[in-house]
């Protein structure tokens, strides 16, 4: 298998796993894009990307990946590639990238990756929670689904602090949509805080 086609069945495997432990949230794209129908001359970029990408400490390859992800005239399908790319720069800021294209972008598939590498993107989860929050809380709530996708990738991280989060639209938002996806992933992350938090919302009034 060639380069490029490696990346982006990288790409379709590790979201469809986290797709197929919860709740996809409707019209989501996390997927990634089949490689035999990208026309020859993205496969080819792609796979430049992909060299580039070799060398993760170096502030050139991180500064070029980073303007091809935030380049709207670029082919979806190579900043898509660059984003994935992107995550293994860790002696950079990626997640500041992540956050402005899930915040500002044009493309809802580009914000959909960008929000399921929030999750995947530092190892500080509690930072990852907080900045998929504030995200949350900055969507209007008319924007329904793209609030969905939101809290998808909370409950998608499932530590201490994206429970708490999920616990508290259960309870209290108030769109029943969101309120139900809530609960659904609370009871899918499971352990002992996400089971007490069901409790409560049973016993709630």
């Amino acid at each position: 298998m060639r380069k490029a086609e490696a990346m982006l069945h990288r790409q379709m495997d590790r979201h469809s796993f986290r797709l197929d432990r919860l709740r996809i949230p409707p019209m989501a794209s996390f997927q990634g894009y089949e490689a035999e129908k990208l026309d020859p001359d993205t496969r080819v970029r792609i796979e430049a990307l992909e060299a580039i990408s070799e060398a993760k400490d170096d502030e050139k390859a991180f500064v070029t990946l980073k303007e091809v992800a935030l380049d709207r005239k670029q082919p979806i399908a190579l900043r898509c590639a660059s984003l994935d790319a992107l995550t293994d720069f860790k002696k950079f800021d990626i997640l500041s990238v992540y956050v402005d294209l899930a915040k500002n972008d044009t493309s809802e598939k580009i914000q959909n990756v960008a929000l399921g590498h929030i999750a995947e993107g530092t190892k500080d989860k509690n930072k990852s929670v907080d900045q998929l929050v504030s995200l949350y809380n900055a969507t209007p709530g008319e924007r329904n689904r793209k609030r969905q996708t939101v809290l998808f990738v909370i409950a998608d991280v499932g530590n201490d602090k994206a429970v708490d989060f999920l616990a508290n639209v259960a309870r209290t938002d108030e769109n029943y949509e969101l309120r139900s996806d809530a609960v659904h992933y609370l009871g899918t992350i499971g352990g002992e805080k996400a089971r007490s938090a069901l409790y409560q919302i049973l016993r709630s009034n």
